[in-house]
């Protein structure tokens, strides 16, 4: 896949509404990508206004849907060469009041969702001979998280996920990569904690800020680029530099 100048393919992104995925897919459209942006509804999406912004709106545990949103795109002369998975949630919840409801709707949507996703696109990709897919983990799951195992689980299930494919695909110009961004500025976090404790944990950043969505969007456009054609199955831990010592 070639995302140089000239002719750019299409792009795939999930939980594209908001946060990191909604960054990302402005970023991609401004550098003049097609865009398929999947989320349960427009949210930020309706914002934009560009003819190579296409919108379906799915739950990335409808298998499905997922298949039928790439085969739209197909339809309409667009082959899917690139995949970011962005859909997740989290919310925080003591280990032993962690009810089997909430652990399995973090793996249905953090990790099986990533799981569909790369299912719908994987064979045009084959067909193609070429493709580049971008999951997204986070750096607890590596560190683990108080309040979190559910949601490290599953972070640390795409990381299996990521490298396994990376290792199966790699012979059909297909590659596999994980960002797993720090602390960042997205509503995610604010979702259990204030504006004051987001940013007050730039302290523990050797950078000395938290992450931007921007950065993480960044990450994204080197793997799905040839600039990093010969990068597969790896974690690219975008966080400031927090977790070095």
């Amino acid at each position: 896949m070639s995302f140089s100048a000239g002719v750019k393919g299409a792009v795939l992104v999930t939980g594209a509404a908001s946060g990191i995925g909604f960054h990302t897919t402005q970023m991609l459209l401004g550098e003049g990508y097609r865009v398929v942006a999947c989320d349960l509804a427009p949210g930020r999406l309706a914002e934009i206004d560009n003819p190579a912004l296409h919108f379906d709106a799915l739950d990335v545990r409808d298998r499905a849907a997922l298949k039928a949103s790439v085969a739209g795109a197909e339809a309409r002369g667009h082959a899917i060469e690139g995949l970011v998975a962005c859909a997740g949630i989290i919310t925080r919840t003591p280990f032993l009041e962690l009810d089997e409801e909430t652990f399995d709707r973090h793996l249905d949507i953090n990790l099986k969702g990533a799981f569909l996703a790369c299912q719908a696109v994987l064979s045009p990709m084959r067909r193609q001979g070429r493709g580049s897919i971008v999951l997204f983990s986070s750096t607890i799951a590596r560190s683990g998280s108080i309040k979190g195992g559910h949601y490290a689980a599953s972070k640390g299930g795409v990381l299996g996920l990521a490298r396994s494919l990376a290792l199966e695909t790699a012979r059909e110009g297909v590659r596999v990569n994980v960002v797993s961004p720090g602390v960042t500025d997205t509503p995610m976090p604010r979702g259990h904690a204030s504006d004051e404790e987001v940013y007050a944990k730039a302290a523990k950043v050797p950078l000395g800020r938290i992450g931007q969505p921007e950065d993480m969007a960044q990450a994204v456009l080197f793997l799905l680029s040839d600039d990093s054609s010969y990068v597969t199955g790896q974690d690219l831990r975008v966080s400031g530099g927090a977790g070095l010592f």
